[in-house]
């Protein structure tokens, strides 16, 4: 089963590199969502910051 979030995670679009996402999608979003920060908080009701990968850590977004 997927996790629910998947189709609308804002957290893909700050990917570049395609083969990087899909790796954090092959273990949390299609096997193990439940260990996913961000479905935690966001069942939880709380707020999930837009840069937070699944293991809890933020993504450093590069700038131009």
């Amino acid at each position: 089963m997927a996790c629910a979030h998947t189709p609308t995670c804002p957290l893909f679009s700050l990917f570049t590199m395609k083969s990087s996402l899909k790796v954090w999608q092959d273990h949390y979003c299609m096997d193990k969502f439940e260990e996913c920060n961000r479905f935690r908080l966001a069942h939880a009701g709380e707020r999930v910051p837009p840069n937070m990968l699944p293991n809890g850590r933020s993504l450093q977004q590069r700038t131009p």
